[in-house]
């Protein structure tokens, strides 16, 4: 009887697989019975049947014996993993490579072995023998889990990380790991096994930057009429990404525009740093305009920025641009904007003021917030002879940062509600855990979240 027998790397449906002395033809859509011919020299003396179901598969199989087939190695690999932690004992490994593996206990006083092979060359492992009756000392049982490995942990708490709102920390993984398997594990161990299991869920942090562009096209051909750009250094490597999407661009021809502009770090692999810009529309509800990611919060990056703003934006009658007063918003906003104005986050102003002069803080903290937003000359003058009497030297400090910087009557344009960079801090609050994302994934979560926003609003309006 002629056929072809293959002992290759895996199965496809038809293959004929030679095991023992037996030849199997795989049909992977028959649910009852895998047939097998015995073969002798060519000749067929006998069928038996081999049960699908005989074929283990599943890393959580709970019983262990001998006879048992695993479809690869690494199954079987993972079961006697569960198998050690939940008997409460750990083996070391004999012998393993390609064709053959074989355990024994950790304590060499043990008769506990256990040992599989190959079928035949191909990827079904069969268990050929296995003692487990212990004989090692109690202590040998107890001690930290070796066979828990981060690899182990991070199948068991993959589940508990699909939701990236969710904080899950490697100390609520020891508990986990502790009420779960009764293994003590390590921080060190936990964090790495999240590390792991995160990268399972989202991909290598690498990989995200790959499908950039894939999903800058996708996002250019969705919404027509949007602004959104890539720059890339001279080795072909990551640098800025810029989206103004069109309904941003829209919405923007009917608000004030006082522009108020922030960044934050990301907190993924590669980090870097989310900046935003954004506006309050006629109902008081924040209208993003646009957000970008860069390398940093340095000159270059900022002017970048501040360039695919005014391509989009140009510059409108009374705008003016709100921030921290970062040293590389303050030259970039110079450089793109030379005529505009540029105020301070009052909040961010007060912070210096504290760091400067903090005996004189809780006394003036009232009277600058007041002063600041102040509408009359006699009202700023009055609450500024306040200032001067608990302290001059911040009345100086005030006079140099430039009243026309922070203090509304002085504003050369109607900053109206937008004294602090707040709208800004509002959109950061909520991206908390998502800055943690790798960027291709933190990209889709900023744009679902302006797009929720968005309807939110529309149906408030109408």
């Amino acid at each position: 009887m002629e056929k072809e027998l293959i002992s290759g790397d895996g199965l496809n449906q038809g293959d004929i697989v030679q095991i023992d002395e037996a030849v199997q033809m795989y049909d992977s859509d028959t649910d009852d019975t895998l047939a097998i011919e015995l073969a002798n020299s060519g000749e067929a003396i006998g069928v038996f049947e081999l049960h699908k179901d005989l074929i283990i598969s599943k890393n959580n199989q709970k019983e262990v014996m001998a006879g048992q087939v695993y479809k690869d190695k690494a199954t079987l690999k993972e079961v006697m993993k569960n198998y050690a932690i939940a008997q409460r004992f750990q083996f070391r490994v004999d012998r393993s490579n390609a064709v053959s593996y074989a355990l024994i206990c950790i304590s060499e006083d043990c008769d506990w072995r256990f040992k599989a092979s190959s079928i035949n060359k191909s990827e079904l492992f069969k268990v050929r023998e296995f003692n487990d009756n212990h004989k090692c000392p109690l202590k040998d049982k107890v001690y930290e889990q070796r066979q828990a490995s981060s690899s182990l942990i991070s199948d068991i708490i993959r589940t508990k990380l699909t939701n990236h709102k969710r904080k899950y920390t490697p100390r609520d993984i020891i508990d986990d790991v502790k009420s779960d398997l009764g293994v003590d594990v390590s921080y060190m161990l936990a964090w790495r096994a999240k590390e792991k299991a995160m990268n399972f869920l989202r991909g290598e942090p690498a990989d995200s930057y790959k499908k950039l562009p894939g999903y800058l096209y996708t996002m250019d051909k969705t919404y027509p009429g949007s602004h959104i750009r890539m720059e890339k250094s001279s080795k072909n490597e990551f640098m800025y990404v810029y989206i103004s999407l069109y309904v941003f661009i829209r919405g923007f021809d009917h608000c004030r525009p006082i522009v108020v502009v922030d960044g934050s770090h990301l907190k993924s692999y590669y980090t870097g740093t989310f900046v935003s810009a954004s506006t309050l529309d006629g109902a008081g509800h924040i209208l993003p305009l646009a957000y970008d990611v860069i390398d940093s919060e340095n000159d270059a990056a900022w002017t970048w920025f501040f360039e695919q703003f005014k391509i989009v934006y140009g510059v409108r009658e009374n705008m003016c641009i709100v921030s921290d007063r970062n040293e590389s918003i303050i030259k970039s906003v110079s450089r793109v904007y030379p005529d505009l104005p540029h105020c301070a986050c009052i909040w961010h102003l007060w912070n210096n003021v504290y760091k400067k002069f903090k005996k004189s803080h809780a006394k003036l903290s009232e009277i600058y917030f007041s002063m600041a937003k102040a509408y009359t000359q006699t009202e700023f003058d009055s609450l500024m002879e306040k200032v001067e009497k608990v302290d001059i030297r911040v009345k100086e400090y005030l006079e140099l940062a430039g009243y026309e910087k922070w203090a509304r009557l002085y504003a050369p344009v109607n900053r109206g509600w937008t004294m602090t960079s707040n709208i800004a801090k509002s959109i950061n609050a909520t991206l908390v855990s998502t800055r943690e994302l790798p960027i291709y994934d933190f990209l889709e979560e900023v744009r679902k979240m302006f797009g929720r926003w968005n309807c939110s609003n529309r149906k408030e309006a109408t």
